[in-house]
């Protein structure tokens, strides 16, 4: 576990953002979702069969702040990772997903990356952004921990979803 530094997948006329490397940076924890209720799956002569997404804070431990991690996986069995704060995402990572086009030129091939801001490109929901490749397996527990990884987010004692393979 430790922070992925990015910036070699940057152009030298950009920048990360401080505060943004500075959270990534410091230790975190995973844990449930303080507010979190659990839904009851209910289906006629089949068993429960757990959801394809789910939701943790990650807390901060030097500072208590209080991050929202999601995770979600569509039906081609793409993986769809964010780490935000309010509306401001920190990192999104994609597993299983196609080829990605870096402002600055650089190709990042498939399967796995993660996007990053920069001052130049805050928002990393929309096109263009930064990522940076990553090695992980393609399901959805690996994609989690690896994300993890990256991010320095400790996930030690987190339930993790079993999912249908």
């Amino acid at each position: 576990m430790g922070y992925y530094d990015p910036s070699n997948w940057i152009a030298p006329d950009d920048s990360l953002i401080g505060e943004v490397e500075d959270r990534l940076k410091l230790d975190k924890r995973a844990q449930p979702k303080a507010t979190r209720v659990q839904p009851r799956a209910v289906r006629a002569g089949k068993a429960f069969l757990p959801p394809n997404s789910f939701e943790l804070d990650v807390i901060i431990e030097s500072t208590k702040e209080v991050l929202r991690l999601v995770e979600w996986m569509d039906k081609e069995g793409k993986v769809f990772i964010e780490l935000g704060v309010s509306a401001d995402f920190l990192r999104i990572g994609h597993f299983n997903h196609g080829w990605h086009h870096n402002p600055n030129g650089q190709d990042i091939p498939p399967p796995h990356h993660i996007h990053f801001p920069t001052l130049q490109y805050r928002n990393i929901t929309r096109p263009p952004t930064y990522a940076y490749p990553v090695q992980s397996g393609s399901d959805f527990v690996e994609a989690f921990q690896t994300f993890c990884d990256n991010a320095n987010i400790r996930i030690k004692g987190v339930p993790l979803p079993l999912l249908r393979r």
